[in-house]
């Protein structure tokens, strides 16, 4: 139903010639085909909003659209072109200013690490996005960096330390009534 709601307005967008609505389309087009695992339709998505974005001058929808592409590509182990993506949107998060963003990207560069086997590497990128997280008073963010981190290390398995980011992770997620995250978070300490 999203995605049919998504199509009527980008037909809208278009017909009024409304680059950027255009692209906010596409790149939320792109997020439900992600959500869906349809890989190869998300990436041919964002990049049609990357394109859109770089013609309006949209840095940061540019920059959300390249972690959106690294996510992708991390999904499909396509790790060298990943790293790029999140480089490319952290100088651009930078380069607006959107702390945000840029703790978003250090998330994703420590699970990015950690998958590569280099876990202190990995833990160091984490620890840059929960201070940022925190000075935001982003509790929500905070549990999903310590969570996303438990699940690549319990992937990777890093069982231990696995479960100490999840047990981080845990009492907030549990604690802003996201029980699903908790229970998964419970699922790790508990194995």
């Amino acid at each position: 139903a999203a995605l049919e709601s998504y199509q009527q307005a980008l037909g809208l967008y278009r017909a009024v010639g409304d680059r950027l609505g255009e692209a906010n389309t596409r790149k939320a087009i792109g997020d439900v085909q992600q959500f869906r695992k349809e890989m190869d339709a998300a990436l041919e998505s964002y990049q049609q909003a990357l394109g859109l974005y770089r013609a309006v001058g949209d840095r940061l929808g540019e920059a959300n659209t390249r972690k959106a592409i690294g996510d992708v590509q991390q999904f499909r182990k396509e790790m060298d072109a990943a790293l790029e993506s999140y480089q490319q949107a952290l100088g651009l998060y930078r380069a607006v200013g959107d702390r945000l963003g840029e703790a978003n990207v250090y998330g994703a560069l420590g699970r990015w690490e950690a998958q590569q086997g280099n876990i202190h590497k990995g833990e160091e990128w984490l620890a840059r996005a929960v201070e940022i997280h925190r000075s935001l008073d982003s509790a929500y963010d905070v549990a999903v960096d310590w969570g996303n981190f438990a699940i690549v290390l319990y992937n990777q398995g890093e069982q231990e330390l696995a479960r100490r980011y999840a047990a981080q992770a845990e009492p907030i997620f549990r604690s802003l009534g996201l029980d699903y995250a908790a229970a998964i978070m419970k699922r790790i300490i508990g194995e």
